[in-house]
């Protein structure tokens, strides 16, 4: 298992019968959830706020499920993990009687406001390159790791509380980081031939380096040596987000954080920020998150 700080629900279960009972679809504020699956699972994306939107996620444990992708059917075994883009939504096709496993559904909003991006579209561009894309066939400790994970974002979403947001952007984060692992672990592969995801995780690179200080499209267009309409119209495309919102929601983010965290002025962080005063930095801040900062870090 890699050296990593794995979360109590991971570290401590180590029985993996799956008991049905406690395993009912589980949603958080339409922005991410978790089910069960066996032979009569409907992905229930009713309480998402974008169910299309979404990247999709899904790990059988026993039996076997068949999915259409753009055509294209493939099905999955014991052990198998499944990816799907918000770009390219499956239709199930056949699950098998005796069929188990979980489905993760993410909304591109919740997985875009991830602190570090890199991992959201390595996973993506690489898993696009697997012999039996979109399945990847996971071996050794690797099912035992992504089912556990799966059951702890279904723990935390059961009984959701004021830290329920960022436990599940931390879960979400190490979910993709052991992804990248299990597909890493395939080999070296070329990601240049998928321009558009390559243009999404170079962007978020850049945004990660840059955004305390830049927040305008310009600055990473010009750094990616393309127009800035044309940056919008890939982000658009894949994320269905526009890059100010990507941008602003990653600004909004760090500024939460150090509300949270540290004991650094209104007047401080709006100049780590890089914004021209307190006023405009509170202006933003009221704008997006529907209150000024103060009284965010009085909650």
């Amino acid at each position: 298992m890699p050296n990593k700080h794995y979360p109590s629900c991971i570290m401590n279960d180590t029985s993996h019968k799956l008991n049905k009972t406690t395993l009912q679809p589980q949603t958080w504020q339409g922005r991410i959830s978790c089910q069960f699956m066996d032979q009569n699972l409907k992905l229930d994306r009713s309480q998402m706020k974008s169910g299309v939107n979404s990247f999709i996620y899904a790990q059988v444990l026993k039996g076997n499920a068949t999915v259409n992708k753009l055509g294209s059917r493939c099905t999955a075994g014991p052990g198998d993990l499944m990816i799907f883009p918000p770009t390219d939504p499956p239709v199930i096709e056949n699950i098998s009687d005796d069929a188990e496993g979980y489905v993760l559904v993410v909304s591109t909003e919740f997985a875009c406001e991830l602190h570090d991006t890199r991992y959201l579209y390595q996973t993506l561009v690489l898993s696009h390159h697997q012999p039996d894309m979109p399945i990847i066939k996971l071996k050794e400790d690797e099912p035992i790791i992504a089912e556990q994970l799966f059951r702890c974002f279904m723990l935390h979403m059961q009984n959701p509380d004021k830290y329920t947001y960022d436990a599940l952007q931390s879960l979400y984060g190490l979910f993709l980081s052991d992804l990248m692992g299990f597909i890493k672990k395939r080999g070296e592969i070329q990601i240049s031939t998928l321009r558009s995801y390559k243009l999404m995780m170079d962007f978020h690179e850049l945004l990660d380096e840059n955004f305390p200080k830049h927040h305008d499209i310009t600055f990473y267009a010009d750094k990616l040596g393309i127009s800035p309409r044309y940056l919008s119209m890939v982000c658009k495309e894949i994320t269905h987000a526009t890059v100010a919102t990507i941008i602003n929601k990653k600004i909004m983010y760090e500024a939460c954080w150090l509300l949270r965290t540290t004991d650094y002025s209104i007047s401080e962080i709006s100049k780590r920020l890089n914004f021209s005063d307190q006023a405009s930095f509170s202006k933003f801040f009221k704008r997006i998150n529907g209150m000024p900062p103060l009284q965010f870090r009085r909650k």
